[in-house]
Parts: structure tokens; sequence; C-alpha cells
């Protein structure tokens, strides 16, 4: 298995854990009657596989930004944003089922990018998804010769 899927599978896994303990144990009961439990799978499914794709937008974002640790808190605090605080203010979502889901989503992004970092190979807070080239020495810079004859008229473009 090559590093890359090593990092996917990594990274979904640690992303799945925390994500359905914290839905399951913390998220669901905080929203008490209002969780939705008409869902297309049930919740076991239902966490793999939005784990599964929110780690492949991961991975292609990571290729975007450049830096692994960065990428997961800008996705991170863009879910809270979005969904947790907006939720608040329009009165679908109570302040303690808010906090819960930012709690999760921030620990949930934070490890996946660790076991994303570990398993590829890279150090936390590096692009460790692609290979890094490295530059050649600039050459020493020396002053362009001037130019001594005597231009010719047949040059002069007037």
């Amino acid at each position: 298995m090559n590093d890359s899927t090593k990092s996917f599978l990594a990274a979904t896994l640690a992303f799945f854990a925390v994500t359905y303990l914290g839905v399951r144990l913390a998220f669901g009961p905080a929203m008490g009657t209002e969780y939705a439990s008409d869902a297309m799978f049930n919740q076991e499914v239902t966490a793999l596989l939005g784990s599964l794709i929110s780690i492949a937008f991961f991975v292609y974002a990571i290729g975007m930004v450049g830096d692994v640790d960065k990428t997961a808190r800008v996705i991170a605090l863009s879910q809270i944003v979005l969904v947790d605080v907006y939720y608040v203010i329009n009165g679908e979502r109570g302040i303690t089922a808010a906090a819960m889901s930012a709690v999760i989503l921030l620990v949930g992004w934070t490890l996946a990018g660790k076991a994303y970092s570990h398993f590829s190979g890279g150090e936390p807070g590096e692009d460790s998804s692609t290979e890094t080239m490295e530059e050649p020495e600039p050459a020493p810079y020396s002053p362009p010769a001037e130019n001594t004859e005597e231009p010719s008229s047949s040059s002069f473009p007037y």
C-alpha cells in the first residue's frame, strides 16, 4: 500500500472515529428530539460515507493550500462558521449543541490532519502530499559588458 493510500485511510479512520463517537455520545444527546432520524442510512454508514467524502475533499484542499494543518483548520473553522454559528443565529440549533459540534469538528479535523501527516511521511504543518523540488543555486550577478564600439550609421533606426 503506497503512502497516499495509507495517509488517506488513516485520516478517514481518525475523522470517522471522532465524528461517529462525538455525534453518538455528545452531539446527538445535546440535540435531543431535533436530531434527524430519517437519514438515508444508519449512523455508522452515514458517518463512514461522510468521512470518506470529507477526507477526499481534504486531500484535494491540501494540494491547493500546500499545508496539512492549515487546511484542517480552515475546513474546521469554515464548517463551524457556516453551519453552527448560522444555525444558532437563526434559532435552528441551541448553543450547547453548536458548542458540541464545534468541538467535534475541531478535534476531528486536527486528528485527521495529524494522521494524514504521520502516514504520508511528513511533518505536521508541511505539505507532505507532493514531492518538493530543490531549486538550483542562482548564478552570481555580473553586470552586462558595456558597448565600446561606435554605432554604425546603417544600424541607426531613424
